[in-house]
């Protein structure tokens, strides 16, 4: 993969496996995450599928909960757009990136405001089959910052 102008859409595209852990003010572990996820690609379009299901294993209590969650990934060049997939925001802008090719990364143009939380993300794109998305979540209500790293998945 040719890194200083990514076909993005390739790049994303398939299975992936990921491990997330969520991290509290002072850096206190909070929970941590494992599942897999897919970029489904839309024939005929610039747009990704995206979809994760997994178990978060909360630290305080030692529940752990299923989750799942999808959104829509459209690529135009080095800028991402992503937007919610599911539940009430469903069609709603998410964040969008532009890639850097000298930090191999995919950074944001804006962050993303959920009522006075501000989310900031950025993907770190490692080699063809790993990358990791971190993304700092901070406001009155929230204050974590949550790093996944993905794996392609073999086959």
């Amino acid at each position: 993969m040719n890194f200083q102008s990514p076909d993005l859409h390739a790049y994303f595209s398939g299975r992936w496996t990921f491990f997330r852990t969520m991290l509290g003010a002072d850096d206190v572990l909070i929970g941590e995450a494992d599942g897999t996820a897919e970029f489904l690609r839309v024939s005929d379009t610039s747009l990704l599928h995206y979809k994760e299901s997994g178990q978060l294993r909360l630290t305080a209590d030692q529940r752990v909960v299923a989750f799942s969650r999808r959104f829509d990934y459209e690529i135009a060049g080095d800028l991402v757009h992503v937007a919610f997939a599911d539940g009430m925001q469903a069609g709603q802008a998410y964040q969008s990136y532009r890639y850097d090719a000298v930090k191999q990364a995919l950074l944001p143009v804006e962050a993303h405001l959920c009522i006075l939380d501000r989310y900031d993300g950025s993907y770190q794109l490692i080699d063809t089959d790993q990358f990791e998305l971190r993304t700092r979540i901070d406001g009155p209500h929230k204050d974590y910052l949550v790093h996944t790293h993905f794996t392609r998945a073999p086959g």
